[in-house]
């Protein structure tokens, strides 16, 4: 008999699928990261284009922009690249546990099943 039936309330999908929610919780905070990743490289990006405002040497300017240019694409880069792949792990988890869940039922009733008859099996001895 599951904790469900036992106890007449509904189990909380964080603590029937662990597995998913631990995925899940670690793709929000891969989100938080890469978001502090996108806003850096707009900060880098926004760098860029004041340094054209500043009166130095050309090529001291243009080592500036292009270094400040380089660390902006770096930065959006490696934010999209841990987000898009936090999001395909998070959405790989939720599908595994559907999956889980739809063959844990089917298993679960040969498995009640063979506990009944054992339990009946055992009585009867």
């Amino acid at each position: 008999m599951s904790e469900q039936e036992q106890t007449g309330r509904s189990v909380s999908w964080r603590k029937a699928n662990p597995e998913a929610y631990a995925e899940l919780k670690r793709t929000w905070g891969v989100i938080g990261h890469s978001s502090v990743l996108m806003v850096l490289s707009l900060s880098l990006i926004g760098t860029s284009l004041t340094l054209g405002y500043l009166h130095w040497p050309g090529w001291l300017e243009t080592s500036a922009r292009l270094g400040a240019s380089a660390a902006a694409v770096g930065c959006a880069a490696v934010g999209l690249w841990r987000l898009v792949r936090a999001l395909f792990r998070s959405v790989r988890a939720v599908v595994r546990t559907r999956r889980r869940g739809a063959e844990g039922k089917a298993q679960g009733e040969t498995v009640e099943q063979a506990v009944e008859s054992a339990a009946t099996a055992a009585e009867s001895s």
